[in-house]
């Protein structure tokens, strides 16, 4: 597939159109019009919110904002590669400019008008483009953890996120949050506690996610434990400027570490007294 990011087009200004001099579109190497099944390019964001995938690490807490413009203009009329490829494109759509976060992505060509999207396809191609991102772990102790100490564990990234689109008037928003998560501590143990809260002197116990290793790791492979955390995502969305609204596919991300467990060794010193 190809994609057009930039269109110079000889149009007449006549419905919410750009109009500019030549007919010509430039593509960024992939070529022509990229659309998805439903006839509509979500396309890549080219800076600011989120580009899809699965990441590690914080996050913004927003996904992309993305609006497409109708560009008006002749039926049928040619639009070329930068190559002087004429695009082929299917009968009864048209070519709209589409901007994410108030940066120009392409010229895309929708097979469906806009009074004719659904919403909830537009909605899951909003989530697709959201970086829902690998629970970020941490411990504490910070390094080795200790023979029959408690851990505390906790998720920092443990957030809602959210993007949105706009096509013909109609903004779909989405809202994907972790939910629930399972903690394989690879000693047989499990846990579904979430999502705990970061050790200081002050901190609650009773919202703290914790678990005590009672053997060391000395015997396990590369001398650690293999500490797996999976955590559920739900999403939904809301309609602005039309009906819809619900509920899309649930999403898991997963991370793993090693953690080292250790035995600390006490040492009586009998200073005194009879021996």
């Amino acid at each position: 597939m190809r994609r057009v990011t930039h269109a110079l087009l000889t149009v007449t200004a006549a419905v919410c159109c750009l109009a500019v001099p030549a007919p010509s579109a430039s593509a960024d190497g992939m070529g022509g019009a990229d659309v998805d099944d439903s006839g509509i390019d979500y396309g890549i964001i080219t800076t600011g919110g989120n580009s899809g995938g699965s990441t590690s690490g914080g996050d913004s807490g927003t996904g992309p904002t993305c609006t497409y413009r109708l560009m008006g203009g002749p039926e049928n009329f040619p639009v070329y590669d930068t190559d002087g490829t004429l695009i082929e494109v299917q009968a009864g759509g048209a070519w709209y400019e589409k901007t994410c976060d108030g940066a120009f992505v392409g010229a895309v060509y929708l097979t469906a008008t806009p009074e004719t999207v659904n919403p909830a396809t537009l909605a899951a191609g909003v989530l697709r483009r959201m970086t829902i991102p690998l629970p970020d772990v941490s411990l504490s102790p910070a390094v080795d953890q200790i023979v029959n100490l408690p851990s505390w564990l906790w998720i920092s990234n443990w957030a809602p996120l959210t993007g949105s689109a706009t096509l013909g008037g109609v903004t779909v928003t989405v809202t994907a949050q972790p939910s629930t998560a399972r903690w394989v501590f690879g000693d047989g143990n499990t846990s579904t506690c979430a999502p705990g809260v970061a050790w200081s002197p002050d901190a609650n116990p009773a919202e703290a996610c914790t678990h005590t290793w009672t053997k060391s790791s000395a015997a396990e492979p590369s001398d650690s434990y293999r500490l797996r955390l999976a955590v559920n995502w739900t999403a939904s969305y809301t309609v602005s400027g039309g009906a819809g609204g619900g509920t899309l596919p649930p999403l898991t991300r997963t991370a793993e570490l090693p953690v080292r467990v250790a035995e600390v060794q006490a040492i009586n010193d009998h200073v005194g007294g009879s021996r």
